[in-house]
């Protein structure tokens, strides 16, 4: 499908469960809430599942969101190349998706409708064109969202996946709000104590051969 059909069916349905992969990481929460956050400022009900827990460096996309429980009526997966990645918390909703938005070339085309850009460095950044083309104004708790996305899946903006479109994203996203700052630093440059002290006992066994 294309943008156009992807957003005509966002727009026109309700109750929509939207789906993380397995293992989280930025690029499928950051999608995920983005999604949830411009829907529900249509005055959609929508909500974000997970099989496993959200992981607690992206508490600023996540923490204090309630999600309401209901039968949903429309489902998409985002981020998610093949639905041996839901994990086994979502496997009930494997043959029921109706619309995947990804940038995965590996795409099983799984969904009943699939929007899949492989150009892109992340799927937060087909995401921001989703947003955009539903009209929806981009909000901070958006623009991080989608920001920590576009960072993750290109290691800060150093992999050769990053292109204009992205850094433009990016600079979209942080007139928009997104504490870039704070969240290259958090993401990037801090490194948790467990982190420091397996580091360490590398660095004591490591060994030089024909240096």
């Amino acid at each position: 499908t294309d943008i156009q059909q992807c957003c005509t069916l966002l727009g026109t349905s309700d109750d929509i469960l939207i789906l993380c992969h397995k293992s989280p990481d930025g690029d499928t929460i950051g999608a995920a809430y983005g999604l949830y956050h411009a829907l529900t400022h249509i005055g959609k009900r929508a909500a974000v599942k997970c099989s496993d827990p959200l992981p607690e460096k992206f508490g600023y996309i996540h923490r204090g969101i309630v999600m309401p429980e209901f039968e949903p009526r429309l489902i998409v997966a985002v981020d998610i190349a093949s639905t041996n990645l839901l994990g086994a918390g979502l496997e009930q909703y494997a043959d029921r998706i109706d619309l995947c938005i990804d940038h995965h070339v590996s795409n099983s085309d799984y969904a009943r409708l699939t929007l899949v850009d492989s150009r892109a460095a992340a799927a937060c950044e087909i995401m921001y064109l989703v947003i955009r083309y539903l009209g929806v104004p981009i909000t901070v708790p958006m623009a991080n969202a989608l920001y920590t996305g576009c960072a993750t899946d290109t290691g800060c903006f150093r992999y050769s996946n990053t292109t204009a479109r992205t850094l433009s994203t990016a600079a979209d996203l942080i007139e928009e709000g997104a504490d870039n700052a704070r969240i290259n630093n958090d993401l990037f440059e801090t490194v948790s104590r467990k982190r420091m002290a397996l580091e360490n006992r590398i660095m004591d066994t490591l060994q030089y051969h024909f240096a």
